[in-house]
């Protein structure tokens, strides 16, 4: 099995979360800390051992101070808790010791968003004027349901003690969905463009920035920091990304409303994610087979190939036929060692400088060269979204041959290097360098998806049911396993 094969790498990862891990500051915040809700199913002195032999504490002067337990990508550089990481980095804690990690986590967002009106980029002064790609609804329904999983240890509780387990988490569910209701509305939908968010005529939104909206910041809260996706305008494109996040936040939303038994609710939620469904269909090339970012200025799609093409079967956006035809481009991003974030056939081209002055030479050269977020650079995140779309539409072959050789490349260089790498080069299988801050080693993202792909490929390996409803002929289907 795939555990025992790479336990060494397991047992890093286990181990980083210690390093990674900070108490909450005990500095007096104007803020309500609510009760998290019973724990007991879980609650073992193991546990209560582990959470107690956490040492790390903030103080860095320039940092939001939070009132719950949280944690960071790595203990480098990004020391500050980062809104999308945290929602990959989940993804290493589900079915784990380190699972009551979601419930602090989550408060900590909600104390944010209550603080600022905003779930900034990352928890310091300085980027509160934007976000990041949203996940909180994710994160929310992620912790609800994986905690009522029948994997977890909840399925050996029953009577009034399973009960009121149930009426305890819906109770939080209720509280915490409204919060990410808000997000969505004032943050994402921004009717008043307080963010930058609203494009006139068109019920998509875009990525923007608080004050500014300019095309910099706007890829910087894209999280593409930075891309030649974007062709220095990000401003200016309806991302298939973050609409494909959005549409995923109004089935969230409809899915908790059944939950809570507001029927009429989740009817509303579910009218609005259909819409927004139907608006994206102007992402769609019928000629190519494949989603793109769209430039609602010059009213085109922009036709560069990158992995944020595949979040549409993520979400479950794409139709039987649209991901058929989307699979066939996999070999533009597919390499031996996992997908690259962009295709090679997507950087621009050389160009003849010698007619065009001097003084104009570096800002041309800036806006044609390779960054970071573009081939040959291999990013699990997105890696990790097209791979779970895949397994959604049917295509377990392709998932599985994408998770082993991404498995196979970290856990070589694991065992040379001693760490996992934020992002590694797709040419190479070597780690990435040379861009604009040093490589980073860890790391949260990374080291959380090798945990996740190595439970899936087990599952997968062991003929473990993978999907909710097999009687479903018809994708995209719900994944049963934890993901």
């Amino acid at each position: 099995m795939w555990t025992e094969e790479y336990k060494d790498c397991l047992e890093y990862i286990d181990n980083y979360w210690e390093r990674i891990t900070y108490k909450p500051s005990r500095m007096r915040l104007r803020y309500r800390i609510t009760s998290l809700p019973n724990e007991f199913p879980y609650t073992s002195i193991w546990q209560m051992s582990r959470k107690r032999a956490i040492k790390n504490k903030d103080i860095n002067p320039r940092s939001i101070k939070l009132p719950h337990y949280y944690f960071v990508p790595n203990d480098n550089k990004f020391t500050h808790i980062y809104y999308w990481d945290s929602f990959f980095m989940f993804k290493g804690l589900m079915g784990t010791g380190h699972e009551w990690l979601m419930f602090e986590m989550i408060e900590n967002f909600i104390y944010l968003f209550q603080t600022f009106h905003i779930i900034p980029n990352f928890s310091a002064p300085a980027s509160i004027g934007r976000s990041q790609p949203p996940f909180f609804s994710s994160m929310i329904m992620d912790t609800y349901l994986k905690r009522l999983n029948p994997a977890n240890s909840y399925k050996y509780i029953s009577g009034i003690k399973q009960k009121w387990y149930e009426l305890s988490m819906k109770g939080w569910l209720k509280r915490t969905i409204e919060v990410a209701k808000q997000e969505y509305e004032l943050v994402w939908i921004d009717k008043e463009n307080a963010y930058n968010h609203n494009v006139q005529n068109t019920l998509l939104s875009r990525y923007g920035d608080r004050d500014i909206g300019y095309s910099q910041s706007s890829e910087l809260e894209a999280g593409w920091d930075m891309t030649s996706r974007f062709y220095n305008r990000c401003d200016q494109f309806l991302p298939v990304d973050l609409n494909s996040y959005l549409y995923k936040y109004e089935k969230d939303f409809s899915l908790a409303a059944e939950i809570l038994g507001n029927r009429q609710e989740a009817s509303m939620w579910k009218e609005k994610a259909e819409k927004r469904k139907k608006a994206m269909q102007i992402m769609w090339d019928t000629s190519e087979g494949f989603f793109y970012d769209y430039g609602y200025g010059f009213q085109r799609i922009s036709h560069y190939f990158s992995l944020a093409s595949y979040t549409p079967l993520w979400a479950g956006i794409a139709t039987a036929e649209q991901a058929t035809s989307a699979i066939k481009h996999l070999s533009k991003f597919e390499t031996p060692y996992g997908l690259t974030i962009g295709a090679e056939m997507s950087l621009a081209k050389p160009i003849d400088l010698s007619r065009i002055q001097r003084r104009y030479h570096p800002a041309i050269e800036d806006i044609i060269k390779p960054k970071q977020w573009d081939y040959p650079n291999i990013w699990s995140p997105l890696e990790y979204l097209t791979v779970i779309g895949l397994l959604r539409y049917g295509y377990k072959t392709e998932a599985k041959r994408i998770m082993t050789n991404s498995v196979k490349t970290h856990a070589k260089l694991f065992r040379k290097y001693k760490t996992f790498f934020e992002k590694i080069n797709g040419k190479t299988g070597e780690p990435s360098i040379g861009y604009k801050y040093a490589m980073q080693e860890g790391f949260g993202w990374t080291n959380a998806i090798f945990y996740r792909y190595i439970q899936i490929l087990d599952a997968l390996e062991s003929d473990q049911q993978i999907y909710k409803d097999p009687s479903i002929k018809e994708p995209p289907f719900d994944l049963y396993i934890l993901h």
